[in-house]
């Protein structure tokens, strides 16, 4: 049951997890119920809500829990957790994950004829067959995810700064964005259109 602290029930956690190993699900719901809270299979996952936050989860599981809500709203956050638990899993993360850190990946997502459009409109010039296109928007994704930093995108991608600077200036030609003449760094809005477009551009592919 739901643990109960100074008379009043404490708001709980909602966790959904992939589906567990047959003969680990014991344990497992031994492991996560160990502070209270009730957990059962639904639709082969095992969900459910906890009066606190498990202290952790096998590594190879992937499990995600939303932050602790009033009881009737437990069925939105299980929509939530299903949604965070179908991003994590195309990204192959593992372990557990919190809803809010999947939070903007979670909600692009949910917009699957909008990325289309997006996609189109931005990176309608490239050809996915096409390997060079792909690596030009590989690059770009990187160097977005690297706070638009030459040197940390060409160390993550393990080239030359030059090699990265030259890359997405080839994207430009082809594309007309992102930015990346010395200094210039895309806005706020304009980051999230092109992060989108490219990560979609590169999965659609």
């Amino acid at each position: 049951m739901l643990t109960w602290t100074g008379g009043r029930r404490l708001d709980p956690h909602c966790l959904v997890a992939a589906p567990p190993d047959p003969v680990r699900a014991h344990a497992l719901h031994r492991q996560l119920t160990r502070h209270g809270g009730l957990l059962g299979a639904v639709d082969d996952r095992l969900a459910g809500l906890l009066p606190r936050l498990p202290d952790a989860a096998p590594a190879d599981l992937l499990t995600l829990v939303a932050p602790a809500q009033p009881l009737e709203r437990a069925p939105a956050m299980y929509a939530l957790c299903l949604a965070a638990l179908a991003t994590a899993a195309h990204r192959r993360l593992r372990g557990l994950r919190q809803v809010t850190d999947l939070a903007g990946e979670t909600a692009l997502a949910a917009q699957p004829v909008l990325a289309e459009l997006l996609r189109g409109t931005l990176l309608g010039a490239l050809d996915p067959a096409d390997g060079f296109h792909r690596e030009l928007a590989g690059t770009a994704l990187a160097w977005l995810h690297h706070g638009q930093r030459l040197d940390q995108t060409a160390t993550a991608l393990h080239v030359h700064p030059n090699t990265v600077r030259y890359r997405l200036r080839r994207l430009r030609e082809l594309t007309g964005g992102p930015p990346v003449e010395e200094g210039a760094r895309c806005t706020v809005p304009e980051t999230v259109h092109w992060w989108w477009a490219l990560r979609s551009w590169l999965d659609a592919g």
